[in-house]
């Protein structure tokens, strides 16, 4: 009898996120029945999809992001999670991030399946900026207690495991967010062009990113949605050197990464998820031989410096970011080195 794997994401990004796609066609390719429920708070995508060999469900529910009004919507999306996982009676249930885990652990009480939790960043340090310090602790003493109740727990870096503390689940495994290696069609342009692709957030130096091209003459893409759209969108478009595309699909992030001459990957350290990631742009630009444009005090500036995989800057610091970039910008020699190296290490 074929077992079968659904996952719960109370997102819809792109459709489906990358890192869920790949494993799930992994489990595919295993043998397993999968199904992905996903939360489309844009209505933004059909209902019921078959991709790769797996089927998608997705539950449409209008909710902002990034704003109070999405946690009112949160039960909701926990019933519905609930009912869908019970309908399609698994064998395991992979869960992703603390929202999804909440209502894989209530359907599990009725279901007796394996837990999976797939963790793509912490909750509590993830929407720090957003919420008083006291959510904030219960929301890191609640997902540290959940997480001990799956049966697996997956991080992106092994790193991330001190979380825990003392009491770390029984069971970890590192899964890394590396794409697989395809061919990509590009276009390169004559001006020097820096591509942004990820999460539309004042944590993300995108600001000092817009002024640093504005005064070297660079060109600027920024691809993605967050919680802080209302206010960072119109920096970008107003400025005569930036072009926003909105939310993209994978494909379009991968042609857009292979088209630039160099990704930015700035991250507020002060923000402990942000110490830590270990992101798919990262990934990325090492698959396409880019160099990156990153800052100091994370475990990312870490690497690009140890590696040589880019430039480190100050974050939040105009005139560091700017100099980064015009180093870039005026040594194509060593961006091509850099680009090289990040490949090796990826091809490893």
């Amino acid at each position: 009898m074929t077992r079968k794997v659904v996952f719960l994401r109370s997102k819809s990004h792109g459709g489906v996120e990358p890192r869920i796609d790949k494993e799930a066609r992994t489990l595919v390719a295993a043998g397993y029945e999968v199904h992905v429920i996903l939360w489309d708070r844009e209505l933004a995508h059909p209902a019921e999809e078959t991709r790769s060999g797996y089927a998608i469900h997705r539950v449409h529910l209008r909710a902002p992001e990034g704003r109070a009004g999405l946690l009112l919507k949160m039960p909701r999306w926990w019933r519905a999670a609930r009912r869908r996982v019970l309908s399609l009676r698994p064998d395991v249930i992979h869960a992703v991030d603390l929202d999804s885990l909440i209502p894989a652990l209530r359907a599990n009480r009725t279901a007796g399946a394996k837990v999976v939790y797939d963790i793509f960043d912490f909750y509590g340090p993830m929407i720090a900026r957003r919420i008083p310090r006291p959510i904030r602790s219960y929301l890191m003493k609640l997902e540290q207690r959940s997480a001990l109740k799956a049966d697996l727990v997956i991080l992106p870096d092994r790193s991330r495991a001190e979380f825990f503390g003392e009491h770390p689940p029984r069971k970890i495994v590192e899964v890394m967010n590396v794409p697989e290696d395809r061919p990509v069609p590009h276009r390169r342009s004559d001006r020097f062009t820096v591509f942004y692709g990820g999460q539309i957030a004042q944590d993300r130096g995108i600001p000092e990113l817009v002024r640093a091209c504005e005064q070297s003459g660079a060109r600027l893409i920024v691809a993605g949605h967050g919680p802080d759209e209302a206010r960072l969108i119109p920096i970008v478009e107003s400025s005569p050197v930036a072009e926003f595309l909105g939310n993209v699909s994978y494909d379009e992030v991968l042609r857009q990464t292979a088209s630039a001459d160099s990704i930015a990957a700035l991250y507020d350290p002060s923000i402990p998820n942000n110490r830590k990631a270990s992101p798919n742009k990262l990934f990325e630009a090492m698959m396409l031989a880019k160099p990156i444009l990153t800052n100091e005090g994370t475990g990312l500036g870490d690497l690009v410096k140890r590696e040589g995989l880019g430039e480190l800057v100050r974050y939040g610091d105009l005139e560091s970011v700017r100099t980064g970039l015009e180093r870039l910008m005026l040594s194509p020699q060593a961006c091509a080195e850099m680009g090289a190296r990040g490949r090796r290490l990826y091809e490893t």
